[in-house]
């Protein structure tokens, strides 16, 4: 007579935790980016290099959010979600880029006003 095993030695005792896409998603668009801008941002007087840490730390995050947007529709692609599914995941991971990559050119505009207002400071303190 044999005794039942307590360990699983089969396909199931070698899954890992499935990640869904909602969690990257909002992991990778709203949590991670905003606990770096919280990290680095500049909490003091406006120099040069607050200026130039803070425009690094947006476009950090906004690529962490695009990658984010990548990494969803690859989940869902290697998932075997339907077609319907599929096409959803594209369009929100485009418009998840978009939205990124037009947040990372106003963040090279800010920057340039930002160094121009510390020069202009710099300029009235002489």
């Amino acid at each position: 007579m044999t005794t039942p095993s307590t360990t699983q030695d089969g396909p199931a005792a070698k899954r890992r935790p499935r990640i869904s896409r909602g969690t990257v998603l909002v992991l990778g668009v709203v949590v991670i980016p905003v606990a770096l801008g919280a990290a680095l941002h500049g909490y003091g007087p406006l120099t040069e290099d607050t200026a130039i840490r803070m425009a690094f730390t947006a476009v950090a995050g906004k690529t962490i959010t695009i990658l984010s947007a990548i990494t969803a529709v690859v989940l869902t692609i290697k998932r075997g979600y339907a077609l319907p599914a599929i096409l959803g995941m594209l369009l929100i991971a485009a418009l998840i880029a978009a939205w990124a990559i037009g947040g990372m050119a106003s963040t090279g505009e800010l920057l340039l006003e930002r160094l121009d207002r510390i020069a202009v400071v710099d300029q009235l303190n002489r």
